[in-house]
Formats: structure tokens, sequence, C-alpha cells
């Protein structure tokens, strides 16, 4: 941002240059120095210019100004470094004076401080991007969520999980835990009613919500949210 601004005030500066020698005016007088005289034409075609220089650059801005989004791996006072979901590396260059950083909170935000991000936060970042540099406008903290379907394909109910395989033929193993909000479609009146662990069969259809924290292994999530379709549904 301050690169563009710096480019700005040289083409200005270079434009009135032009305009000053193309349309001066010299009186004579005692003193050896011209004065120099704007005309109103010149000074329509300077205010011209310059919007179109200011035109030009919002639509520079505009065409870089792009979101990024990955985990934070190192933090400093004016430079985060995150690791996106393919393994790119980026470094996001704050302003203090500029950039601005958020939480989301479901559909609500508030503002924050750069002492607020931590290490492994999932980050949203808008700003320019050059190659693998972002001049960062606004930083968003945000908690990303595994959003999936599939079959149940096996219940262990000894340590609480469940393996889901989905149309793609991903299995995940999802952990039940005491804030799994858990729901069952009731295939006689078609409600949907809470529901708990014990009523989990091999065969049945489930949609699931599971927060997506950095550190799973093996395709194990907790779950947030299940919603169970029980196979009979199917098959009446």
């Amino acid at each position: 941002m301050k690169k563009i601004l710096t480019i700005i005030l040289i083409l200005i500066s270079f434009s009135f240059l032009a305009f000053f020698s193309y349309g001066q005016t010299i009186t004579p007088e005692a003193s050896s120095t011209p004065k120099i005289s704007i005309t109103n034409q010149d000074q329509k075609a300077i205010e011209n210019l310059k919007e179109k220089v200011a035109n030009k650059v919002q639509e520079i801005i505009k065409k870089n100004n792009k979101a990024i989004v990955g985990r934070v791996t190192s933090i400093s006072d004016n430079l985060i470094k995150i690791k996106s979901v393919d393994n790119k590396e980026y470094e996001i260059k704050i302003d203090s004076t500029l950039t601005k950083f958020y939480k989301i909170s479901g559909v609500n935000q508030k503002e924050i401080k750069i002492d607020d991000i931590a290490k492994n936060d999932y980050l949203i970042v808008s700003g320019i991007i050059n190659d693998k540099t972002v001049d960062a406008n606004a930083v968003f903290i945000d908690q990303p969520f595994l959003v999936e379907s599939g079959k149940v394909i096996e219940v262990n109910k000894e340590n609480y999980t469940v393996k889901v395989i989905t149309s793609d033929k991903t299995v995940y193993t999802l952990s039940f835990e005491t804030f799994t909000k858990q729901y069952i479609l009731n295939i006689k009146t078609l409600d949907i009613e809470k529901s708990g662990f014990s009523k989990m069969i091999v065969g049945d259809r489930i949609h699931f919500i599971a927060e997506i924290k950095g550190n799973e292994k093996d395709n194990t999530y907790e779950a947030a949210k299940t919603l169970l379709i029980p196979q009979e549904y199917f098959i009446k």
C-alpha cells in the first residue's frame, strides 16, 4: 500500500512539472527569476490527470486485494507467518496504523488486537498479495468446520467413536464428546428429535459437523453436531 501511494505522489509530481513547463508564462521583472502562472485550462488538465491516476490505483488495489487463509506458524509485532491447507507459507505484513484485527463468532465479529492472535489460530487475511507476501488490510480469526455426511461403517461403544465413509470413499472417525449435540430423524413423523450414542447402528446415514483444530490425525475429529437417519428410512 505504501509503495502504491509513493508511486501516486511521483506520478503527480512529474505531471505537475510537465504541465508547468508546457503552459508556463514568463513575465519579465527586475529579477532574473521567471514567474510561473497556471491557466484555468492547465489546472483542469491537472485535476483530470490526478483523477485518472487515482482511479488507476484503485483498479490495481481492487485487482490485487484478495484473501488467503491458513494457520499461524509464528507471530511478531509486524509480521505473521501462516501456512495454508496446501502447505504454502505466507508472510503477513502488519501496518500498525492501517491493519485491523477481528474475531469471528457465528455471524458476528468484534475488533481485537494483534496480541489476541496466537500460534495455530486459523486466519483469514485480506490485503494485497505479492507472491508469498501479503500487505494486510484486515485479519480475521475464524474457526473452520468440517461438514460432511456418509454411512456408518463401525460403532465403538467403548470409546464412543464411529467410523463414517462418505460418497467419495473418505473415511472419518468421529469422537462423541459431552458437548456433542446429537439428533435423529423420526422416520414415522419426520420430526428431528434429540438422540444419544446408543442409537448409532452400522448402516445408518449420518450428517455431521466437526471443528477443525489443525492437529487431527488419521481423519479423527470431535463431533460438534450430528443428525442420524436410520437405514429403515431408505427401505420403507
